[in-house]
């Protein structure tokens, strides 16, 4: 006879959390409200103190409410965050080694791609957009930092324009550390090699990007941010090739 697998019943907690997390995500509850007073919800849900109190623990620690101290204190709820998830997936990432370059592989899978949806359903407001942010590198041009976050900011933005939700969340998570890795190298590049010309090459084939993408040849405009990314990848090897997500989190980075 097979042995059959045992079910975990779930702890009257992990219910009573839930159940409320449910209705907050489904907006029932308004971010920004308190949850009713302890008693009423221990009434509601049929539960102890102790319990009612590791539920409302367990929504703390997934960012859903945050507990104010004092005589009008209580469970304030907030909307989910990406944050949250950032924070896990980057501890994953480092528990699998992952390099800092693996990350930039992504960007060259994505960008591309995001640059022909932007230019075959052409916006008013996008090319405005991406101009905001290399006149930002331009106006942050002799700090490395500042401008490798600034040119980062363009290439989150572009995939943030293409306006694809499951994708714009799923690389909103690696946006934090790409933009702190891009930073960084172009400060480890500036280091070891006048890098002044290489940060006026990537502002010009930014700019031409926009051009590109306000002609809407989505052809034209994969293609040239497809060799931009691959030259781009070939140059920062070269500085930063190894690092690794931990080096990130852990601030070991000059700045």
């Amino acid at each position: 006879m097979k042995r059959s697998h045992l079910v975990r019943v779930p702890k009257a907690a992990e219910l009573v959390s839930g159940d409320l997390r449910k209705q907050i995500v489904r907006g029932e509850i308004k971010e920004g409200s308190t949850l009713l007073p302890e008693s009423e919800m221990m009434a509601r849900f049929g539960v102890s103190r102790p319990t009612l109190r590791e539920a409302i623990r367990i929504l703390e620690s997934e960012g859903l409410i945050t507990i104010s101290r004092g005589a009008r204190g209580g469970a304030i709820v907030r909307r989910p965050s990406v944050d949250v998830a950032t924070r896990y997936v980057s501890l994953l990432l480092q528990s699998s080694g992952t390099t800092l370059s693996d990350i930039y592989r992504v960007h060259i899978l994505v960008e591309p791609a995001a640059a022909r949806i932007l230019a075959e359903k052409f916006s008013d407001t996008a090319p405005a957009i991406l101009r905001e942010s290399i006149a930002d590198g331009i106006d942050k041009f002799d700090n490395d930092f500042a401008f490798g976050m600034a040119t980062a900011r363009f290439r989150n933005k572009l995939i943030e324009l293409a306006d694809v939700p499951p994708l714009s969340l799923l690389m909103g998570m690696l946006n934090s550390i790409f933009e702190a890795y891009w930073a960084s190298a172009t400060v480890a590049a500036g280091q070891q090699i006048d890098n002044s010309p290489a940060k006026r090459r990537g502002l010009r084939s930014m700019e031409k990007l926009i051009t590109l993408i306000e002609s809407g040849d989505g052809d034209a405009t994969e293609a040239h941010w497809r060799k931009h990314t691959e030259f781009v990848k070939r140059t920062m090897n070269g500085w930063l090739g190894a690092a690794t997500v931990i080096d990130i989190m852990d601030h070991s980075f000059v700045k």
